[in-house]
């Protein structure tokens, strides 16, 4: 009898553990995941929406950490160095937000995927095959379907003097006014001009006629 009453409350053990190891990892995946696709939150739902989702993000992480917390605590002495495996896993993933480059790293591997189709899109433009289509704009090109996905918030890149001065943005936050952040194609290989895009923040050189540019 106390033995199945012992297996009884071993289980009831377990599945608590593996709820609770549950909730753990749906509040890190939560933030990590939201840091990682952070871009791509701001093109979906606009520069005005996504912070609340971030917000949104952060609380849910704060209200499981603090269930697994409580959990680790009441818990008896002997279960503890298994009990504390989901707010240890929590703490992980918090530093790993703060000191991981996120940002950096997904705006690396966006250049380094579309590289070639941006090249592309590039090609038409500077052959004239693709030309201004955006009636309030004329530096605005609203690029076909094939190429929309290569410059977040509408699929439009901004072309900006011609011939050897000719510069491409290829945006990956578009903000309001002047605020945006993106690749920069410069036919010439210099660094791109600030007078044409506004005051720039950063400036980095990713390659042979590309630079990442943030500005304000």
């Amino acid at each position: 009898m106390e033995e199945e009453i012992k297996k009884i409350r071993n289980k009831q053990s377990n599945i608590l553990f593996y709820f609770m190891l549950s909730i753990g990892l749906i509040g890190s995946l939560t933030i990590l995941l939201q840091n990682i696709y952070r871009w791509t939150i701001v093109d979906i739902f606009t520069p005005f929406i996504a912070p609340f989702i971030e917000m949104i993000g952060y609380l849910v992480f704060i209200v499981c950490s603090l269930i697994v917390f409580v959990y680790f605590v009441v818990s008896k002495p002997f279960q503890r160095a298994r009990n504390g495996i989901p707010i240890l896993i929590n703490i992980v993933v918090l530093v790993l937000v703060f000191i991981v480059p996120f940002t950096s790293l997904t705006l690396n591997l966006d250049y380094r995927l579309n590289k070639s189709e941006r090249e592309e899109a590039i090609k038409l433009v500077l052959d004239e095959s693709l030309k201004p289509n955006v009636p309030y704009n004329t530096a605005l090109i609203h690029l076909p379907n094939k190429y929309e996905k290569l410059s977040k918030g509408g699929g439009e890149i901004v072309v900006k003097g011609s011939g050897q001065d000719t510069h491409i943005l290829f945006y990956t936050y578009r903000g309001v006014v002047d605020n945006f952040a993106g690749f920069i194609y410069t036919a010439d290989g210099r660094s791109p001009d600030e007078t044409l895009f506004g005051d720039f923040i950063q400036v980095k050189k990713l390659d042979k006629n590309w630079y990442w540019v943030s500005a304000t």
